[in-house]
């Protein structure tokens, strides 16, 4: 078997177009849809291998005799759902699981790359993957306490994301911009390092599950634990970057450096290009040239790669 299947069953058509639809535009596991209304069309698939996940209507599933699918995802309509004495309650071999019907589609698709770690050969590259060419890491660093920083980074980001796949990573353990770090946010920046170690080539289902969105660009939550958060090395921030480039799914990334990281000429050497703020301040222009004088004496950073901006996109110095 070498392709993914989803199946969404419901009767109700208006809803199977939305719910089909938000899925192929939000949904970056390579899966082929089928949007189904009549159950009597599953059997069709049952042959065609284990990587199928089937979602499916509570009151059609209450309904039909749905076996030989091992994963299903049961769109609940009313409170009541099936107890274990009742004689179509699911099989042993089988992994059912419930969620919401009338809900927002991102918390169905949630529900839905959760349950793709579950099955064993899902493929997981992402179905807009790019050509060979290896991801560009642009860093965003300035010496001086700078609040504009990280304001000038994400709209560089957004400025990126209409036109390429682009993902913004915010380093600052205390960062207050209230859309990257949010306490609602259920998982953030340090969950996906340690994915990064740890889930091998499920990563690609781990980094859409915890994705966030404002509007064309994506964006890593940062971390809510600045204790955790300051523990990160340069090396943890390589393997990740790795990791997200290996799914090729995105062009640029953009790694917004805040002067708090424990490895920070570390850091820097990831980035392919990197862009400082400038301020004419006396005490900002001192800091900044002894950060200059630094890179100028390290002869592994080409000073070619460094943009001394007001805004984003300023000259090379």
């Amino acid at each position: 078997m070498n392709k993914n299947i989803l199946i969404i069953c419901d009767s109700d058509k208006n809803y199977l177009k939305k719910l089909d639809g938000y899925i192929r535009d939000n949904l970056s596991i390579s899966f082929e849809i089928y949007g189904i209304t009549d159950t009597d069309r599953l059997s069709g698939f049952i042959e065609k291998g284990k990587n199928i996940l089937l979602l499916i209507s509570q009151s059609l599933y209450e309904r039909s005799a749905i076996n030989g699918f091992e994963h299903v995802l049961v769109l609940r309509e009313k409170e009541k759902c099936l107890s274990e004495d009742e004689p179509t309650y699911g099989n042993q071999n089988a992994d059912i699981r419930y969620t919401d019907k009338y809900q927002k589609s991102e918390k169905i698709t949630d529900t839905i790359l959760s349950m793709c770690l579950d099955i064993p050969g899902l493929i997981v590259k992402g179905k807009d993957t790019l050509s060979e060419d290896r991801m560009k890491v642009t860093g965003f660093y300035t010496p001086v306490l700078n609040n504009n920083q990280t304001k000038e980074a994400i709209s560089y980001a957004k400025e990126l994301s209409k036109n390429k796949k682009t993902i913004y990573i915010n380093t600052d353990c205390l960062c207050t911009n209230e859309t990257i770090r949010n306490e609602a946010y259920e998982e953030t920046l340090i969950d996906l390092m340690y994915f990064a170690e740890c889930a091998g080539d499920k990563f690609g289902i781990y980094l859409e599950r915890i994705l966030k969105h404002d509007n064309e660009m994506d964006f890593i939550p940062a971390s809510n634990s600045a204790c955790q958060s300051r523990m990160i090395t340069a090396k943890e921030y390589e393997k990740l970057i790795g990791m997200i480039g290996s799914t090729g799914k995105y062009e640029n990334l953009i790694l917004d450096i805040s002067e708090g990281v424990r490895d920070l000429f570390g850091m820097i050497h990831l980035c392919d290009e990197l862009y400082m703020l400038w301020d004419d301040d006396y005490f900002a222009t001192m800091r900044s040239n002894l950060f200059l004088e630094e890179l100028k004496n390290d002869d592994s950073f080409d000073m070619k790669k460094l943009h001394r901006i007001s805004r984003s996109g300023g000259s090379v110095l």
